[in-house]
């Protein structure tokens, strides 16, 4: 049946092998151009009997199969999960080659009965807040709560709690129709808007099974396996709003698809409330029914197939909920073919709000009679509207040889559609799609509606717990899409976890991160590998330990895109841990190096190392001689050849011996016996088992230089399957060994993500060393600025022949001002304010009369354009005491290439205006601001060297 009411047949149907094609039949298109199809149906088959056990949703939508369990919304493989249910199918669902979950989980908030044990009596029927029980007991109930296989009640005052086998069938509380319709259609119509146009429309799904299930054209995947013009060969996926994972039907099983335009809606999808009152000899029994006659099968009535109906027994009043934005209705009444040529009644469409029926048919005998009501125009629809539909019996007035009373006055009300506004519709469902990405919750979007595109996307993976499904993702049009949230962040609280994925085009668009406006990352959004999860991208990482236990605003953006390329986002995330990463020695404290043991439980004494030389401290050095047992793990780590999340396949550990001989590190297990898993650092006669890893690291060394080795070992690849208790380390050799950054991870590529110093950087880039040749030259190259009415600051020389100092500025920072600074060894000079640059607040100063006295030193300003986070800073400020610096190692925390927060000053109290010196011993920045822990906050000083010309020669 077409959009125009014409008929089409054939017996084969064509094209739909595939995702990218569309339905034909007889030549015509079904799913595309002016005239869709309104129903098809496969006269091959019978539609099926109400099944024994399923979910019944809202809207009518139908899952055949035992629901087993629950689970409460959640974070699962790094994605925000809704609350939903898990039902094992009573049909094939899975597509051929599919060795995924045997179980199809439902979403919670579109649930409107769940049955495990069919009452016959209840069919069609939507009790609210009631529980049946398998014995016969009804409860009604004013509060639910599950667990994972059961209910719990709140029954008047009385608290129940039953397993889902004791259950026959429960009804949940009546919901706002409307609200979850528009949230239904903003899942399905992201943003309001499809393209093209004749693309706009809803499929639902009977099968011969009992499937019943509702999609848009655009959630729908096809396959055919073998002979591409066999339709017995074709399956096709399908993904409902309610359904988290895609349900693949075969072609052959499907009795009728029905295909409706958005702004429709088949009155069947709509909850009803009837009353018989007036009911004779029809009073004991014939409750409605959706899609069958009202004595059961397919409804029919006069020469014309339909694709929907009600049926019900008349006297009958049908009452139906209205929205606001309504503005037409259209049905046709008839006596069901099972009434044959007897029957008498009358139809009327009535508004709940007008005194007189909408449309009246006329008495009607028989089932070959057929009254359409044509199209009625709904005006101002108020609050609480309803549409009624009344089936009379006409007990006076009958015409002659009718049936007296009510006697088979069996009604259908065929393809009964509502009408809504489109323009307000799609509002409406604009307006309610950013709540439908759950990653969202809780956060605010900034933007308006119309600078961002909403499009549904097929996120195809094929990992060992996820098979491809539609995703609402989103792309930023003309300006970048900006969430906020503004949140006290928890003491325990380290990372910020942002999960996004996309599948297509280059490194783009960027994801950006600001926290009360500081920025601390920028990242371009990587492709999903779509058939290896272990390699693809992992979640962004961000420090937030600068803020924890303080109120923030956080601030996270999409950039726009070339293409308008859309993202997928699945989860933002503040955590104690990465989800990815399982850090095992990254900030150890003298707590955990008191509990760190022999593995005969003596005392390590092991020590804890926190000195300038080590960039990356704290660490632990562990004593020549016994096992130190370093790490013990409460549930085992699991390390897997294709490790999910919250398993692991790589190591990573950085060792240093302080001279001659090696180390080894032993993962405990409980088969050690047997296959001892032990790698050994700096020998090539550790023993048999052992594993060599780099064995001339230590064997030659002929002095004591802590050289750092960073390895990183595949465990699988090494020792196969193994669920790590805890880990050992060893010094061998009469000299201790030091260790840092032990870290588990999925694959090498994600260890990336963690922003951390580099341990081999302290082979060269000595801190301790340097730093005793940089302070003296430091020293008399800072000076103190003077300010009326404000702190003193610090200034750096950049230019000892011109006399030009370089220092954070103020909003009144005006060229020509003149101040007093002091040098080193507290003698005074008059300096000039110079030009300062706008976003960053450098200025530059110069001293109106140097003296070369040989008193001053240069440094340069370093000439890097970004900042490189594997390595630490030297921030200094003037000291308590005149002509000292205080002065600390900080290693990045957060990195945005021209901003990073560093770890917190161990010796001083860090102020804005404190200088930072970076491995090329030039300035590299200066602290603009204190995190609220105390970190610093620098800018790079790049913007002095960019505009140094027009800052220096700005005079007034």
């Amino acid at each position: 049946m077409l959009e125009d009411d014409r008929v089409i047949e054939e017996s084969i149907l064509r094209n739909w092998y595939s995702g990218n094609a569309m339905p034909q039949l007889a030549g015509h298109s079904l799913l595309g151009g002016g005239n869709p199809m309104r129903w098809m149906i496969d006269r091959t088959l019978a539609p099926a009997e109400i099944p024994s056990s399923y979910i019944e949703f809202y809207s009518g939508d139908r899952l055949p199969g035992r629901t087993i369990a629950h689970h409460d919304a959640a974070v699962e493989y790094q994605a925000d999960m809704p609350e939903y249910f898990e039902v094992a199918p009573s049909f094939p669902f899975n597509r051929s080659d599919s060795s995924y979950r045997q179980v199809i989980r439902v979403r919670r908030d579109f649930v409107r009965k769940i049955v495990w044990q069919q009452v016959p009596a209840l069919t069609d029927r939507h009790v609210p807040s009631t529980l049946f029980l398998t014995n016969g007991r009804e409860i009604q109930f004013r509060a639910i709560r599950f667990d994972s296989a059961g209910v719990n009640l709140l029954a008047g005052r009385e608290r129940m709690s039953f397993g889902f086998q004791e259950l026959a069938e429960l009804h949940f509380d009546r919901e706002s129709y409307w609200d979850t319709h528009l949230k239904e259609l903003a899942i399905l119509f992201p943003g309001g808007t499809v393209e093209s146009s004749d693309r706009q429309r809803l499929v639902q799904w009977e099968t011969a099974d009992g499937l019943v299930a509702t999609t848009s054209v655009q959630r729908i995947d096809a396959e055919s396996h073998g002979d591409n013009n066999n339709s017995d060969r074709w399956s096709h996926g399908i993904q409902p709003a309610w359904s988290l994972d895609t349900i693949w039907v075969a072609c052959r099983s499907t009795w009728m698809w029905r295909s409706w335009h958005f702004d429709t809606v088949p009155l069947f999808r709509l909850p009803l409330t009837e009353s018989r009152e007036g009911a004779m000899f029809s009073r004991g029994g014939f409750a409605a029914r959706i899609n069958r006659g009202v004595l059961g099968g397919t409804a029919g009535s006069g020469q014309r197939p339909v694709g929907w109906s009600l049926g019900v027994m008349a006297p009958s009043r049908l009452s139906f909920p209205l929205p606001e934005w309504a503005v037409g209705f259209q049905t046709s009444v008839a006596i069901d073919q099972a009434a044959h040529d007897r029957g008498c009644i009358q139809g009327e469409v009535l508004f709940s709000w007008e005194g007189k029926p909408k449309f009246a048919s006329e008495t009607l005998v028989g089932s070959s009679q057929v009254a359409s009501s044509g199209n009625l125009r709904i005006d101002d629809v108020p609050q609480n509207a309803e549409l009624i539909l009344a089936a009379d019996p006409v007990y006076e007035g009958r015409p002659e040889g009718a049936d007296p009373f009510d006697i088979r006055d069996m009604t259908n009300w065929l393809e009964p559609s509502l009408l809504l506004d489109q323009q307000t519709l799609r509002e409406k469902i604009r307006a309610r799609t950013t709540g439908t990405i759950l990653a969202w919750h809780d956060w605010k979007l900034e933007n308006d509606l119309s600078q961002l595109r909403f499009a549904n996307t097929l996120r195809r993976v094929q990992y060992p717990y996820e098979s491809p499904s539609w995703r609402t993702t989103v792309a930023a049009v003309d300006e970048p899409l900006r969430l906020t949230i503004k949140k006290k962040i928890a003491p325990e609280t380290k990372y910020l976890e942002i999960v996004t994925a996309k599948f297509e085009g280059p490194d783009q668009p960027e994801i950006s991160v600001r926290i009360n406006g500081i920025p601390v990352m920028t990242a371009p959004l990587q492709n999903t590998n779509s058939n290896d999860h272990v390699h693809s991208p992992p979640p962004y990482l961000i420090n937030v330990t600068p803020f924890a236990g303080s109120e923030a605003t956080i601030e996270v953006s999409q950039s726009v895109a070339q293409g308008d390329l859309s993202i997928d986002w699945r989860g933002l995330h503040f955590r104690e841990q990465p989800s990815f990463l399982l850090p095992v020695l990254e900030t150890p404290t003298q707590n955990d190096v008191n509990k760190m043991t022999t593995l005969a439980g003596e005392p390590g004494n092991v020590i804890l190392r926190d000195d300038i030389r080590q960039l990356s401290r704290p660490l632990i050095e562990t004593p020549d001689g016994e096992w130190i047992q370093i790490a013990n793990f409460d549930s085992p780590i699991e390390i897997r050849e294709r490790p999910e999340p919250g398993q692991f396949r790589q190591l990573r550990f950085a060792v240093s011996k302080t001279g001659k001989g090696h180390a080894l590190i032993r993962f405990l297990h409980e088969n050690e016996e047997d296959s001892p898993a032990i790698y050994a650092i700096g020998t090539r006669n550790a023993g048999q088992g052992i594993i060599e890893l780099n064995p001339r690291s230590f064997d030659n060394k002929k002095e004591i230089d802590e050289n750092w080795q960073v390895i990183t070992p595949d465990l699988y690849s090494n020792f196969r399957e193994l669920d790590i208790t805890g880990i050992a380390v060893k010094s061998v050799g009469e000299s201790s060994c030091l260790w840092d950054q032990i870290y588990f991870a999925g694959t090498a590529w994600y260890l990336d993500r963690n922003l951390s110093v580099n341990p081999t950087n302290s082979n060269w880039d000595n801190w301790q060393k340097r730093s005793e040749e940089l302070l003296p030259g430091l020293t008399k190259a800072t000076l103190q600025v003077h300010r009326p009415g404000k702190p003193v600051r610090p200034a750096v020389m950049v230019d000892q022949g011109s006399g030009i100092l370089a220092m954070l500025g103020d909003d009144d920072w005006k060229p020509g001002t003149e101040m007093e600074v002091t040098r080193h060894d507290g003698k005074t000079f008059t300096a000039k304010q110079l030009g300062k640059d706008e976003s960053s607040q450098f200025g530059l100063l110069q001293i109106v009369s140097i003296e070369q006295d040989g008193g001053w030193q240069q440094y340069n300003l370093s000439s890097r354009t970004e900042f490189d986070w594997q390595y630490s800073h030297l921030i200094f400020q003037p000291g308590e005491e005149p002509g000292q610096l205080a002065w600390d190692i900080c290693r990045p925390l957060t990195y945005d290439k021209r901003v990073v927060i560093v770890t917190k000053p161990h010796t001083f109290t860090c102020e804005v205006g404190a200088i930072a010196v970076d491995r090329d011993h030039q300035f590299s920045g200066f602290v603009t601001e204190v995190a609220p822990n105390g970190q610093p906050v620098i800018s790079i000083a790049r913007p002095l060297v960019e505009k140094w010309h027009d800052l220096k020669n700005q005079q007034n």
